[in-house]
């Protein structure tokens, strides 16, 4: 017998697991202003440790929103920026930002 239940799928519900930490946000904001080395995000991000802001860059080069550049000089530099659909990103979580300020008293926050 066939299973007729489909499972529900929205791709913004998947984009939201992805960026749904407490790092991803913060480091496309900090992108928003141009690029930078690993370095340098890191210490923007007080409080991330190099492990978990590698894992971070990692999944948002996945999505698309940031691009990872491998400069070729003595000691070798990475740079990363955002693309053009992270800058779409970021717009989007303005959107979102202003929306939630405009309707912060309807918001209720629990601790699910």
């Amino acid at each position: 017998m066939e299973n007729n239940k489909k499972e529900a799928f929205c791709p913004a519900q998947e984009a939201f697991k992805m960026l749904a930490n407490k790092w991803s946000l913060i480091i496309i904001k900090e992108l928003s202003n141009g690029k930078l080395r690993f370095n340098q995000i890191k210490k923007k991000t007080e409080g991330i440790s190099a492990r978990e802001l590698s894992k971070r860059l990692e999944v948002l080069e996945e999505i698309g929103a940031v691009n990872r550049k491998i400069i070729e000089v003595k000691p070798i530099r990475v740079e990363y920026n955002l693309t053009k659909a992270g800058k779409e990103l970021v717009q989007a979580i303005e959107i979102i930002h202003n929306w939630t300020i405009k309707n912060k008293k309807n918001i209720k926050i629990s601790n699910r």
